[in-house]
């Protein structure tokens, strides 16, 4: 499999479904060439029998009967989705993996056709939120579960080391409530082997810990190191899905230059606003952190301005470092604790709680030009 990425929709990343390894490897592949080879009106996507069977592990599988009826399963699964809508009402969407497909004797390719619903969320993922999936990782795993932990690690792993899930929505989405109900069984047959083969990869380094309420075991905790590089988009065109480039540690070596790496690739916004001291306090307090990342762009700048309009200053110097610091990991902390109450819930929170709002109401371009306009008026 060459190195591809999927734009995974994260409406598909936290998706109810089971499904066995085969269904799960073609079902990728399927929205991979759906999203890269067709757009929003063509649902249809022509693949030859020797490809499909690149896909299929097993020898007795590979023939023109033993793909159509692993195809004819894929058709016959469910998806089952969460969609809230501008009037806050929700939608419980059952779709399929694929409507329909045929195959031609003649040219020995098989036509299959997407899902209407799944084909939209494929074309909208810049616009609602997706997940990368790199499919040279992913497709080298044998263990369906891994692949369901790859997808639910990866959409938050690019800005947060420690990832939490509930069991109880682990469960949800891998539809597994009636199935290892002794957490121990859970932790067997599911948890360890996929956390393991994930780490095997040598693009993951995971460890876990577990959260009870009371005796019971109610959450884990995902100390998660991507070693995955982000290279996905052309520059020139950022819509435009490219290759990834030669695979490229992001580990940080344990050498001289490691503190010198950080400062030349944590991306700060507003860095005129700190001191020399704070800027170095803030690379090193934040450095998990991707504020390239609008949403997290916004969050500092909101922090940024609630601080300095606190203390009327014109930078965020040591007195006021550590408000400015309290205020942004309660910003980030909150919007984490939405994201995944939305995950378990499958409702969504508009507003960040237990801090100043003051702010929340502007766009990131707003901000810039509060903040420029705001140390202006204290320099003038």
């Amino acid at each position: 499999m060459d190195s591809k990425v999927l734009m995974k929709h994260n409406d598909l990343v936290n998706a109810k479904y089971e499904s066995k390894l085969v269904h799960n490897r073609v079902f990728v592949y399927l929205l991979y060439a759906f999203q890269k080879y067709t757009d929003g009106d063509r649902l249809i996507h022509e693949v030859s029998r020797e490809d499909l069977c690149k896909l299929v592990l097993k020898q007795n599988e590979r023939t023109i009967k033993g793909l159509r009826i692993m195809l004819s399963d894929l058709r016959k699964k469910e998806l089952f989705l969460v969609n809230e809508n501008d009037d806050g009402s929700i939608d419980y969407i059952t779709a399929g993996f694929i409507d329909k497909f045929s195959y031609n004797d003649k040219t020995d390719k098989f036509t299959i056709t997407a899902d209407a619903h799944v084909h939209r969320l494929l074309h909208r993922y810049l616009k609602d939120g997706y997940t990368p999936i790199n499919l040279e990782i992913w497709m080298s795993l044998k263990n369906s579960y891994a692949q369901r932990f790859y997808d639910l690690l990866r959409s938050w792993s690019g800005s947060k080391r420690t990832i939490n899930y509930t069991l109880d929505y682990i469960r949800k989405v891998m539809l597994l409530e009636n199935k290892y109900k002794v957490y121990a069984d859970f932790k067997k047959r599911v948890l360890l082997p996929a956390i393991e083969e994930l780490n095997s990869t040598g693009f993951f380094e995971i460890e876990f810990e577990e959260k009870r309420v009371g005796r019971t075991i109610h959450s884990i905790d995902f100390i998660v190191k991507d070693l995955d590089k982000r290279v996905y988009f052309d520059k020139k065109e950022s819509k435009k899905i490219i290759e990834l480039e030669q695979r490229e540690s992001t580990a940080i070596p344990a050498d001289s230059n490691s503190r010198k790496k950080i400062s030349d690739d944590f991306y700060i916004p507003n860095k005129k606003l700190f001191t020399a001291k704070t800027l170095e306090n803030f690379k090193e307090d934040f450095k998990e952190y991707n504020f390239k990342d609008s949403i997290y762009k916004k969050l500092l700048q909101e922090s940024i301005l609630i601080a300095l309009e606190k203390d009327d200053e014109e930078k965020i110097k040591v007195k006021s470092y550590n408000y400015f610091k309290k205020t942004l990991e309660n910003k980030i902390d909150s919007f984490v604790s939405s994201r995944i109450e939305t995950n378990n819930e499958g409702t969504k929170k508009t507003k960040f709680h237990n801090f100043e709002e003051t702010f929340t109401q502007y766009t990131s371009e707003e901000l810039d030009r509060i903040i420029e306009k705001s140390q202006k008026e204290k320099f003038n």
